[in-house]
């Protein structure tokens, strides 16, 4: 509607520039010429307003856990000689974090905008500290920015949009001591037997020799067989390194019509957290599996075993962008045969659930019975009627009850999505709790 007026206003001005021409009326053509002038001028000031003026956006931490604060700087720099009369900036920020400042709502799903207005004088700058505070964890983004400006009269816009890609923040998921979960700090992950080989590893081949009865066929070494002119089977390096696969099964109803419940979700992903965190803490090589997908990926979220310095911040983050979305089945990703998807070798599987259906069951049946130890904690109160064949099963919602009521005490409290508050934080951000 802007655009149709201001395009009326300068028709008008040739329109009067024409009739005092006509009429030989020296003020129609003066006020014609003004009018006419003056909207050139607009038009053109508003499209030089917002040239080489820079935005950029600076984050003091993109990693914190849930009631951390991350400090950012928006800065407007106006590198020109022309003035920026009027600026405004929206600022698109997640609604899973406080802002100190008022939002208006977004037509972006789980957003909002922050509005700021100024003007900026030649190669001038100015700069807007902004506070956010992690209420829930999860995977937020932060931008992009929209900028607009014009000219001095008001008669023309421009708007231009900056700040893409879109900064992104990973808050992590809270994690517990296991003895507070009711969990013993050893038994998820088996018994270690001081050391001892317990599997032969396939992928470390250390030599060959005459085949015996009884060897499986993929054991024969072909190449060998050739030259020696008789059967030789492999032999293969003892494995020594434990490794526990912290498995997440997402779903928390039977069917996906139902939804997810929310409480049960971000129990499950605590609970995951929290055993990734044991398991590193006592020297285990650590991978995760969950039946979920990264952000903007269609793979799912699956972090091979390992015992690096950042494998827990890894399995961390992994952890914080999971969501009710669920993209196979939990016994599928846990039976995958390509390679680089097959679990360790003798590796402890702990598996994390709410739900466990046959199918399932199966599966971890069977993993047992390849000389996998197979754990679950079961994280709802409903009972499940599968026969596990054995397999323990810790059931951790009683514990977590008490757990969840002091958290609420300190001022943690459970949002809409799941997450958790905290009124104030006593750790550097990014630094793992105790």
């Amino acid at each position: 509607m802007r655009a149709v007026i201001t395009e009326t206003w300068i028709v008008a001005a040739g329109l009067l520039a024409f009739f005092g021409i006509a009429a030989s009326s020296v003020p129609l053509l003066a006020l014609g010429a003004l009018i006419f002038g003056t909207g050139g001028i607009a038009r053109l000031w508003s499209r030089l307003a917002l040239e080489e003026v820079v935005f950029s956006r600076t984050l003091s931490e993109r990693r914190l856990f849930v009631g951390e604060s991350v400090e950012i700087r928006l800065t407007i720099e106006n590198r020109k000689i022309l003035p920026v009369p009027w600026l405004e900036l929206r600022e698109q920020l997640p609604h899973g974090m406080e802002v100190d400042g008022r939002t208006q709502a977004s037509t972006a799903p789980g957003a909002r905008t922050l509005l700021r207005s100024t003007s900026l004088g030649p190669n001038d700058r100015l700069t807007w500290p902004i506070s956010l505070r992690a209420v829930s964890r999860g995977y937020y983004r932060v931008g992009p920015t929209k900028l607009k400006s014009g000219d001095l009269f008001g008669l023309y816009e421009r708007e231009v949009e900056q700040g893409r890609p879109a900064d992104g923040i990973v808050v992590y998921p809270r994690t517990y001591p296991l003895p507070d979960l009711g969990l013993d700090s050893e038994r998820p992950f088996g018994d270690r037997r001081g050391g001892n080989p317990i599997f032969e590893d396939p992928s470390r081949v250390v030599g060959v020799r005459d085949y015996q009865p009884g060897d499986p066929l993929r054991r024969i070494d072909w190449k060998s067989t050739a030259r020696a002119q008789r059967l030789q089977s492999r032999l293969y390096e003892p494995s020594r390194s434990f490794s526990v696969i912290v498995a997440l099964n997402i779903p928390t109803f039977e069917q996906t019509w139902q939804g997810s419940d929310p409480v049960l979700l971000e129990r499950g992903v605590s609970v995951a957290a929290s055993l990734a965190r044991a398991a590193i803490d006592a020297g285990y090589a650590v991978g995760l599996i969950a039946n979920g997908s990264f952000p903007d990926a269609d793979r799912p979220i699956r972090i091979g075993a390992g015992s690096r310095p950042d494998q827990l911040n890894r399995i961390l983050e992994a952890l914080a962008t999971v969501t009710s979305f669920t993209t196979s089945k939990m016994s599928s990703e846990l039976e995958d045969p390509r390679e680089g998807h097959a679990l360790p070798v003798g590796a402890t599987v702990v598996l994390v659930a709410a739900l466990l259906g046959p199918e399932l069951g199966a599966t971890v049946r069977r993993l047992r019975r390849l000389g996998h130890y197979v754990h679950i904690v079961k994280t709802s109160e409903p009972a499940w009627e599968v026969d596990l064949g054995g397999i323990p099963v810790s059931e951790i919602a009683t514990a977590m009850a008490p757990l969840e009521e002091e958290a609420a005490a300190e001022g943690i409290v459970t949002v809409d999505d799941g997450g958790w508050r905290r009124a104030e934080s006593e750790r550097t951000p990014g630094e793992l709790p105790v």
